[in-house]
């Protein structure tokens, strides 16, 4: 039985069983490096740095995480006259997506995205429950190519992805628990945006 049916199965009511769910999230991003996550850090501060671009790629849940990278990165932590975050979110085109799945197949969604748009010094930063989705793992090959910098975080065993990538954040987990996992994305989202932002000299309040 997966995690999460057994979850489910052994709480006697919802408030049990949102308890063991809030704990098993701990768990989850509790288990991720704080090293790789440094690591992270750094590199997406000297992309900040040295104006290089970040794209980010995932899909499904993981895709909405994506997207509020870009909002925290270009709105969050830009504070003028100090050097921005150039970050993009290549599902955010729903023209081009849907172009390229039609006229390529979706497995190049990404990839073919990113041939056009990289420079040598960019950072692609993927996230992946499963770390094998195929669109995901062809976007990180045609970044390697183009001289580009990977990151990529993943669930589960990491799939291919975790070892296709300059640094890589696993965060072990079973096979159904697609939603602790996409919370521990937005935690970690949450957990650099916040210290990138408070780095580069803005503080976390309106």
């Amino acid at each position: 039985m997966h995690l999460m049916a057994k979850m489910f199965q052994e709480s006697g009511s919802f408030q049990e069983y949102s308890r063991r769910y809030f704990a098993r999230v701990m768990e989850v991003c509790a288990s991720a490096s704080a090293d790789r996550l440094a690591a992270v850090a750094e590199l997406l501060d000297n992309a900040r740095t040295h104006g290089n671009a970040l794209y980010f790629i995932a899909n499904g849940g993981s895709a909405a995480t994506a997207s509020h990278w870009v909002n925290d990165l270009v709105v969050g932590a830009t504070l003028e006259g100090k050097p921005a975050f150039r970050a993009y979110c290549l599902t955010d085109n729903a023209s081009s997506v849907t172009a390229l799945g039609n006229d390529s197949c979706f497995e190049n969604i990404f990839a073919n995205q990113l041939k056009v748009l990289l420079r040598p010094g960019d950072v692609v930063f993927a996230m992946s429950v499963s770390g094998n989705s195929e669109n995901i793992i062809r976007g990180v090959a045609a970044a390697r190519e183009c001289g580009a910098k990977t990151v990529g975080i993943a669930g589960m065993g990491g799939g291919r992805l975790i070892e296709a990538v300059d640094i890589g954040v696993l965060l072990p987990s079973t096979a159904d628990e697609y939603g602790p996992v996409e919370d521990a994305f937005g935690v970690i989202e949450h957990l650099l945006a916040t210290w990138l932002t408070m780095k580069g000299g803005k503080w976390m309040h309106h």
